[in-house]
């Protein structure tokens, strides 16, 4: 249920459902929510506590520290920022000053490397993750995968901080996406979260399941994590998945059950998943955000405890939610505030039903 409301006041050049964010305490013990300008190619601090604003990071886009586009980042210290640059596939660490320090290449320069590396489409609730001295960004393919490669392509880099060294992990589930026509990239986005035991959790848009992946070796453990309102998810009945007319990739997923992110709350020891409900009868006139949006809620086990339907995701973007001490915060899209002044949290809490 909400249980209170924050809202955040946004200059003329900042719109709403920023693309990132991460909450950051400083060694002061402030609580920091930062989140991305596309548009200024900024990030934005605000104290979370008070809702003031505090700085922004302007990172230029030409010169000896470009940074083309700032699509996502992880704040480790004032001084030590790792942005991922879109354009370039490359994780830049940076100074708060926007200084560029050191830039890791995720990927080779060949024409193919997209069949053999992963892209990354990042949000708040598909984050950088940190495990020790090691940093986890999560990819996908936007292409179908096929049996020959589906065990080659693998869809997270993993950085290790103390000298940049890189290695690839974690490949598709076999009985999900191979040979089958997932076109498009909705689909094929994993949604990765940290344990508290200290595995990574997959969540993928297609399968009711959850995939438990121990860090230090190669058991991955099938989990039911699913929904009790979702139907069987079937991929697109076309049989060239990278000729599938775009159209019909959109009304397909449009009108098929998806899953999202799966978020932990550390302070409540509970899991939150997120589905898309589908819209059986769906039209190309209608998109993504004209879908019920469900958050599932799980014990430590992975045990069903209940569902909540909040509304469409044009009220309700999931993909910008993280927990405080308060509760699940998700960004709100208030109808009223046409001229986006605001920048909006609901907070949900947990209530006991008798």
């Amino acid at each position: 249920m909400v249980s209170d409301e924050k809202k955040i006041a946004l200059d003329s050049e900042t719109p709403t459902r920023p693309p990132y964010m991460q909450i950051y305490t400083d060694s002061t013990g402030n609580r920091l929510l930062t989140f991305l300008n596309s548009y200024k190619n900024s990030i934005y601090f605000y104290d979370y506590d008070n809702s003031s604003y505090q700085k922004k990071i302007v990172y230029n886009r030409e010169g000896s520290d470009a940074i083309m586009r700032v699509a996502g980042y992880y704040i480790k210290s004032p001084d030590s920022i790792y942005v991922y640059n879109m354009p370039m596939t490359e994780v830049d660490l940076t100074n708060s000053m926007g200084k560029v320090k050191n830039r890791i290449s995720l990927r080779t320069n060949e024409p193919d490397w997209p069949d053999r590396y992963p892209q990354y489409w990042l949000k708040t609730v598909n984050p950088f993750i940190r495990i020790g001295n090691k940093i986890y960004l999560t990819g996908q393919t936007f292409r179908s995968l096929t049996m020959s490669n589906i065990m080659n392509f693998k869809f997270t880099a993993c950085i290790d901080m103390l000298n940049n060294a890189i290695d690839f992990r974690y490949t598709y589930p076999k009985e999900i996406y191979s040979d089958t026509n997932w076109e498009d990239g909705i689909a094929t986005q994993v949604y990765p979260c940290l344990s508290p035991d200290g595995n990574l959790i997959h969540s993928f848009p297609a399968s009711h399941d959850l995939y438990v992946c121990e860090l230090n070796s190669n058991v991955i453990t099938k989990i039911y994590g699913g929904s009790n309102v979702a139907t069987a998810i079937h991929s697109i009945d076309y049989d060239e998945p990278r000729k599938t007319p775009g159209e019909l990739c959109l009304v397909h997923y449009v009108q098929q059950d998806m899953y999202g992110a799966i978020i932990y709350d550390n302070y409540r020891k509970i899991y939150y998943r997120f589905l898309e409900r589908g819209i059986p009868n769906a039209t190309i006139q209608m998109t993504m955000k004209d879908k019920l949006i469900n958050v599932i809620i799980m014990n430590e086990k992975f045990e069903y405890l209940g569902e909540t339907t909040l509304g469409t995701g044009k009220e309700w973007n999931w993909a910008n939610s993280f927990v405080t001490e308060e509760g699940l915060n998700i960004e709100y899209l208030d109808k009223n505030d046409l001229d986006e002044n605001y920048l909006i949290f609901k907070i949900l809490t947990l209530k006991k039903l008798s």
